[in-house]
């Protein structure tokens, strides 16, 4: 007398290694897409703060008063906050007490893309990021 086999033992030990073949193929991709939307979202954060410190800096610089000095004070305190490392602040034209109300002033703030990562980088690696505000003299 033989022993009977199950019915369907065949079948699930083939679909156990069809599941392994489909974990292989797609584990990469699905990790490749995560560490990229982390990447992005770390690229767009570093974009904004330098928007923000900009924007900042204008406003405080070229108010009533307002003084190239208290515009990187600003601008340090908003990427402080924001953990930005290794920025840099520039004004252009040079705020003077003699600058005429209405000039048109540039404040541009960028900072390394390599120093402000949270993890490895493939597409934004040894770039720097900038961002820009045109704002008039008050």
């Amino acid at each position: 007398m033989q022993p009977l086999k199950r019915p369907g033992k065949s079948r699930r030990d083939s679909r156990r290694g069809l599941a392994v073949v489909e974990l292989a193929i797609s584990l990469p991709l699905l990790l490749m897409l995560t560490f990229a939307t982390i990447e992005a979202s770390n690229a767009i954060y570093l974009k904004q703060s330098l928007t923000l410190a900009a924007y900042e800096a204008a406003r405080t610089a070229t108010g009533p008063g307002g003084t190239e000095d208290d515009g990187q004070l600003r601008a340090d305190e908003i990427l402080g906050a924001r953990n930005i490392r290794n920025s840099s602040v520039s004004f252009s034209p040079r705020l003077t007490a003699n600058l005429p109300t209405g000039t048109a002033i540039t404040i541009t703030v960028s900072a390394p893309s390599n120093s402000n990562s949270v993890g490895p980088q493939w597409h934004i690696r040894n770039s720097t990021i900038r961002a820009q505000v045109v704002m008039p003299r008050l």
